[in-house]
């Protein structure tokens, strides 16, 4: 017991190393040299714990996908009204997993989908669980009366979660700030679901914000509609 526990933390030492290694130098440097180097060991060494590199590459992903996920658990209280509830969706969902990482890896690795099974496989099951968060926050919503969903709620849900996915990505880029991209998603959010936008862009800014600063030239806060 005591031998398979220390395997298992060396490979969870594997993967904290592949995720450093994607992040500052991106899907293209995370080699299975550098990988083997940012954990302190030989690259054959590192293939004793991972069949491949793509083993561990898909697994750096896995875990960036539940700890992102996590996030989501995390910024919701049961206590919480619905509206309430997706103002701490959206605001997660855009800013959770740009002070540690979280995201740069998930977009590193997201262009990969395309070609490579298993890559594609974690990242649809990210957006189902993404898009599962925002249908019980509709569904609640709805039931309550705060909600007036124009569209049908799993296509609602399934847009905003769309949107984040492109927008987080301009922040990434720093062609938008975190500011702009929670004002773009509340206002949209709102109009969707017939709620009072000033309100839950409140709701929003209220939950303070993790995104990165504003670079010189990029777009601000969009005003409110």
């Amino acid at each position: 017991m005591a031998k398979a526990d220390k395997k298992e933390i060396r490979r969870q030492e594997i993967v904290a190393a592949a995720q450093a290694v994607a992040a500052r130098d991106g899907a293209e440097g995370a080699t299975l040299r550098a990988i083997a180097a940012e954990a302190g060991m030989a690259a054959n060494a590192v293939l004793y714990y991972f069949g491949s590199h793509a083993e561990i590459i898909a697994a750096a992903v896995q875990a960036s996908s539940g700890r992102f996920l996590e996030k989501l658990a995390e910024a919701v209280e049961a206590d919480m009204t619905p509206t309430a509830k997706l103002a701490a969706v959206i605001s997660a969902g855009t800013t959770a997993g740009l002070e540690d990482d979280v995201s740069r890896i998930l977009y590193e690795y997201w262009p990969h989908m395309l070609r490579d099974a298993e890559q594609r496989r974690i990242q649809e099951e990210l957006t189902s669980a993404q898009e599962r968060v925002y249908r019980e926050i509709i569904d609640a919503g709805t039931r309550s009366g705060e909600f007036s969903p124009l569209l049908d709620p799993a296509k609602i849900a399934r847009t905003l979660v769309a949107q984040e996915d492109g927008l987080v990505m301009d922040v990434l880029a720093g062609s938008a700030t975190g500011e702009y991209v929670l004002d773009l998603v509340g206002n949209l959010a709102a109009a969707l679901l017939g709620l009072e936008a000033g309100a839950l862009l409140e709701l929003i800014a209220a939950r303070g914000l993790s995104a990165p600063q504003r670079p010189a030239g990029v777009p601000g806060t969009a005003p409110s509609r």
